[in-house]
């Protein structure tokens, strides 16, 4: 695992053409969701992981406590775990390729009608999977 520390931003950065996955959960995440304009909810702890496919893809899993993000790590099987490191365990995981990942945040699609048409598969909690077409508004 390797955590990803929070960018120098002072406002919400918007979503630039071209950007990709990688460029997003390790550039821009934080600032995304932490500077959102929309009420924070703030009864929403959780544990989410992402596996994106393709080839700017990766895995990435994000810790939300208080409506807040607080952690984002990228998940790395090449690095084994320490005896020391906490172990992240997401609630929910939603495995998608870039290009479904990237119309999700472009709003091109819902996470309903991505899910719907097959292009993203979902395991763990469903009840939080179900709440991802709030959360991809903090995205």
């Amino acid at each position: 695992m390797i955590d990803i520390k929070p960018g120098d931003f002072e406002k919400r950065p918007d979503i630039a053409n071209g950007i990709t996955p990688v460029e997003y959960f390790e550039q821009l995440i934080f600032a995304r969701v932490n500077f959102c304009s929309l009420p924070k909810i703030e009864s929403l702890n959780t544990v989410i992981r992402f596996d994106i496919d393709g080839d700017n893809g990766g895995s990435w899993t994000i810790v939300v406590e208080g409506g807040h993000l607080t952690r984002v790590v990228r998940n790395s099987p090449e690095i084994c775990s320490s005896s020391n490191e906490t172990v992240l365990r997401p609630v929910s995981t939603f495995r998608m390729d870039c290009e479904t990942f990237m119309s999700i945040l472009k709003r091109e699609f819902t996470p309903q009608k991505a899910f719907f048409k097959r292009k993203v598969k979902i395991a763990g909690n469903i009840m939080i999977a179900l709440k991802m077409n709030v959360l991809v508004n903090y995205l």
